[in-house]
């Protein structure tokens, strides 16, 4: 049902509004014409005014590569105070070792953005690098406050340490042409899926002798693989299950085709903890987007999320000196 029709029904007595969605499917133009003659009135309806609610986005990606520890503040409507948001203390709390505060930096450090001046929220990350503070199979804890009073807590339990079986873990390996290989890693103790996100590059020259020209030289493709015991995927034909959209139609079909010559992926395998998962899943049918449940309590909504990853990075050749991805 769209959202104007869902609206305007609420206006309508029960009775009439169970008989107009019984068949609102089939007889929708029937239904509008008719409703003057089946005794139905239409009421006033007075909706609460929304209340601007503060949501803060903390996530923590361990593993190779550089660590990562960020938080991304801002309000569900927007009129909520700019100055609260980059003025607030946010403070994490490893196992065993001393609080780390963050601080205010540039929006991208958080997000992937074309226009930092857009974007209508505060980051924040710590000073000092974060690398081995944060160690897998470890508790960590959040603690956020504004300057208004409001405050947020929570914790989560990093994922146990992963290890990539295949290929297994060269920093470098090649794949050749039109092929594809199926990377598989350990299970991670307390994860509650695993994420496996690809950034193909070379894309333009590598499609050019099929003749496909390329709007975007470079995509980012993301699979998901749903339990703790779900530890494989296939690599290009399975990535890309959330972009199917928003990827050009024939660069998604000559990745299913096998990973083309001179094409570079960066492919990294995380293991999620429960925070990581409820935060982005989706429901059977929710007209309003994803289905988000937040970990984090007191004065708003959001997510403390932790990661624990191992990368390789994938080239379209054979031989080289490079090591087979097989």
């Amino acid at each position: 049902m769209s959202r104007s029709f869902r609206s305007w029904a609420i206006g309508l007595s029960r009775s009439c509004r169970r008989r107009a969605l019984g068949s609102l499917l089939w007889r929708l133009p029937a239904l509008v014409a008719g409703l003057g003659l089946t005794g139905c009135e239409l009421t006033e309806v007075e909706l609460a005014e929304q209340e601007d609610e503060l949501v803060a986005e903390v996530y923590i990606r361990v593993g190779d590569g550089t660590d990562q520890v960020t938080a991304f503040l801002h309000w569900t409507i927007g009129t909520g105070s700019r100055e609260d948001l980059r003025d607030a203390e946010v403070l994490m709390f490893p196992e065993g070792g001393e609080e780390i505060p963050l601080f205010s930096t540039q929006p991208f450090v958080c997000l992937r953005v074309d226009e930092p001046g857009e974007v209508e929220g505060a980051c924040y990350a710590p000073a000092d690098d974060p690398e081995g503070v944060f160690r897998p199979g470890t508790r960590a804890e959040v603690e956020i406050r504004l300057p208004g009073g409001r405050e947020l807590k929570g914790g989560t339990l990093i994922p146990s340490e992963i290890q990539l079986l295949r290929p297994a873990e060269p920093v470098v390996c090649g794949l050749p042409p039109g092929q594809h290989v199926e990377f598989t890693w350990t299970r991670s103790p307390g994860a509650w899926a695993y994420s496996a996100e690809a950034e193909i590059e070379g894309l333009r020259e590598a499609l050019a002798p099929q003749g496909i020209e390329v709007e975007e030289d470079s995509v980012a493709l993301l699979g998901l693989a749903v339990s703790e015991a779900d530890t494989a995927i296939t690599f290009p034909k399975e990535f890309g299950v959330f972009n199917r959209f928003e990827l050009q139609q024939e660069v998604a079909l000559a990745l299913q085709a096998g990973f083309p010559e001179g094409a570079q992926g960066e492919v990294a395998i995380a293991a999620l903890d429960r925070n990581y998962v409820n935060w982005v899943r989706t429901g059977n049918f929710n007209p309003s987007g994803a289905v988000r449940i937040s970990s984090l309590r007191g004065d708003g909504i959001g997510v403390l999320a932790s990661a624990v990853r191992r990368s390789v990075r994938v080239i379209g050749m054979v031989g080289g000196g490079i090591p087979s991805c097989f």
